[in-house]
């Protein structure tokens, strides 16, 4: 995959919400007509509609590193850090519940959107696995093996903010995104 330029990144990040919700996702020369270019751009960029659907993922995924990287507090405790992380990841996720489609059916897409879940461990799940690392050492967490701690986090999250998103009620509610970090909390804190 080619990085299209920034306008054509823009463009299509600006749709990625219809993208990555639809069943099936749009063919390529529809999403070109979606962002006013031609079939054979989409091509010289992307492979197929896997290789775009990467694309979107990556960009969502760095973006939504950024979003946590920011509203973290790094001289904060662990614990704090962890409630910062997971509240952040909540509300980025819960404006892109699109995204959540499209890490889910990456999930199933058997090796095809591998470059996308990389993206993710690396972006996301590494260092939400490093956190709890800090948080079992200073005996916030009670989770025996960190992973399967970040698994549970992620995995709340993501069906969470679908399961609001899908039932047509508003993920990005504030009262709805606190009991979200809170009963995520609650599964894993000491």
């Amino acid at each position: 995959m080619k990085r299209p330029p920034d306008d054509l990144a823009q463009r299509l990040l600006d749709i990625s919400e219809q993208v990555l919700r639809a069943t099936p996702p749009p063919r390529l020369e529809d999403i070109a007509n979606q962002v006013g270019a031609s079939r054979a751009t989409l091509y010289y960029y992307f492979a197929g509609r896997d290789d775009l659907l990467v694309f979107l993922l990556t960009a969502h995924t760095q973006d939504g590193a950024q979003a946590v990287r920011k509203a973290i507090d790094p001289d904060g405790p662990p614990e704090q850090r962890l409630r910062e992380m997971v509240a952040a990841l909540s509300a980025y996720l819960a404006h892109r519940p699109g995204v959540c489609v499209g890490l889910l059916g990456a999930l199933g897409a058997a090796g095809r959107m591998a470059e996308a879940l990389e993206a993710n461990d690396e972006w996301i799940a590494g260092p939400l696995r490093e956190l709890l690392t800090e948080c079992h050492a200073s005996g916030a967490i009670r989770a025996v093996d960190v992973s399967d701690a970040a698994n549970a986090v992620l995995g709340g999250i993501l069906l969470a903010v679908l399961g609001r998103a899908m039932a047509d009620t508003d993920p990005s509610d504030p009262a709805f995104l606190e009991q979200l970090c809170d009963q995520v909390l609650h599964g894993i804190l000491a």
